[in-house]
């Protein structure tokens, strides 16, 4: 199943010092890699001028999701909304077909 995540950063975030910030988005980036190579997330945007990030992440189900999502480091610094995703018939391709075929 396919579910729209959007991320937005919390305050606790801006409480950790540049030093932690950049280990903890390098962190994240090897990560969130990972789980773009798996298929996980097939898609990915930033909400400009925020820090809110959107993405479509594919799981077997809302608990697979969820474990996921908690090994992003800074799952815990974010505000989560997850809505799943179905197929619509206008437009039935999965968007993980088109990414894979490109």
């Amino acid at each position: 199943m396919d579910y729209l995540v959007k991320a937005t950063p919390t305050g606790e975030l801006s409480k950790l010092s540049a030093e932690e910030r950049d280990e903890l988005m390098a962190r994240e980036r090897e990560v969130a890699t990972a789980l773009i190579g798996s298929g996980t997330i097939t898609w990915m945007w930033r909400l400009p001028d925020s820090g809110t990030s959107l993405g479509i992440w594919h799981a077997e189900s809302a608990e697979a999701l969820d474990a996921h999502l908690r090994t992003l480091p800074i799952f815990p610094y974010n505000s989560i909304e997850i809505t799943a995703l179905a197929v619509h018939p206008a437009f039935p391709t999965p968007l993980r077909a088109n990414a894979v075929a490109a």
